[in-house]
Formats: C-alpha cells, structure tokens, sequence
C-alpha cells in the first residue's frame, strides 16, 4: 500500500476509533441502567416429542453453523460472562476473504491485532479506495448516539442492516454493519478521490453489497 493511501487508511481508523469512542461513552450509563432492571427467566417448558425429520433438520444446522466462518446472526448481551467479541480480520480464513473479492488483507497497527481490523485495496473498477472489515462489542442501539447519517436495510431473510454514512465525508464514506452472536460485524467502504472529483458510487451501496456478498457466501443470505 502506498504512504499517502496509508494516511488516509489511518484516518479511517480514527473515525473508526471515533465511532467506537462514542458508543463506548454510551455503554456506562446503559448498562448502569440495566444493571438494576430486574431479569426475567423464562418459565420452565415441559420436553416435546422430536421426530426423526426433526432430528436430521436438527443435525443439518448443527453442521451448517459449525461449518460458517462467522456466528449465528442475531443480537448479543455484551454483559454476558460467555461472550466472546468476533474479530473477523483474526477469524475469517484468506481464501473465504479472497472468495469475497477482499485481497491483500493488511492489518491495522495496534487497533488491527486488539480488535481485529484490517484493510483490503478495492479493485480497479472501485477506483482509489479500500474496504475495510471490523467487528465489535457495540450494537445497533450504540450507533444512535453517534454522529452521521443511519439507515437500513436487510438480508433475504428480514436481518436488518445497519448503514451509518459518515458526517465529515458523506459522498465518500460508509459502513454496513448486522448483528451476530457474537458482536457486531461491520464492512467499511472508502473513496480517495479528490475534492474536484465526482463519485460515480455511492459508498453505502458499495460497503452493503461487499457486506451481502460476505453473508452469501457463508449461506446466512438465503430466502
């Protein structure tokens, strides 16, 4: 990668950093709150009858998740003892990556090796930019405190995807981001072009379709 696309890379990284931070400075006071909301446990369910066509579906998924790059989709509780944040640039295998159109993987100095962020030079028909993948500890409900634009969309399946555009570079950066078991899995796309350069792509479409082909490839993108 070239220095002056390592700037930009590492600019990147601190609005990263920044859109951390701001979910971050929410999480206290959150989970403060939550701390004294009594739990509820869910009543006790007398065993039901399992047919051997429930079985084998049973077995069919058990083989399906255990053969996923990444966890089940769905929301999190970052407060229990058992959860593991994913870090998907430390976990995702390079041939599934390269599969996904994301090469030349670089991690990101200090903030790559903690939380498992890396960089991918997007193909010439992108023009000069890069996506960049990250996980996280922070849900969707963090990111409304955050500055930028958020909208949504979803999977084939109705999972909602989360698109935060950023507030200083709208028209040249955007990430989409879904929730999983295991934290919050998120595909960042960025443009270097010039402030007298007109974007043909939009970033949000760029960073959700490398987001869905991701999620294709690892069957969690199915009608």
């Amino acid at each position: 990668m070239k220095p002056g696309k390592k700037l930009f890379v590492a600019s990147l990284l601190v609005a990263a950093a920044a859109v951390q931070s701001a979910c971050s400075a929410n999480i206290g006071a959150t989970e403060t709150a939550d701390a004294s909301t009594p739990v509820e446990t869910a009543s006790p369910q007398p065993p039901s009858d399992k047919s051997t066509d429930d079985a084998d579906t049973t077995a069919e998924d058990s083989s399906r998740e255990a053969e996923s790059v990444f966890p089940p989709l769905g929301s999190f509780d970052r407060r229990d003892p058992d959860f593991i944040q994913y870090k998907p640039c430390l976990e995702m295998p390079d041939d599934f990556l390269e599969e996904a159109g994301l090469y030349d993987k670089e991690m990101l100095e200090g903030l790559g090796e903690v939380d498992g962020v890396c960089s991918f030079t997007a193909p010439n028909e992108y023009g000069d930019a890069v996506f960049k993948l990250q996980g996280s500890r922070h849900s969707f409900i963090d990111y409304n405190g955050i500055s930028g634009e958020i909208s949504w969309t979803e999977t084939a399946q109705g999972a909602p995807i989360l698109l935060h555009r950023s507030e200083y570079l709208p028209d040249t950066e955007c990430q989409a981001a879904i929730e999983t078991h295991r934290g919050t899995l998120a595909i960042a796309f960025q443009s270097f072009k010039g402030m007298d350069q007109e974007l043909a792509l939009d970033p949000c479409e760029m960073a959700q379709n490398k987001l869905l082909t991701v999620l294709d490839l690892d069957g969690k993108n199915e009608d």
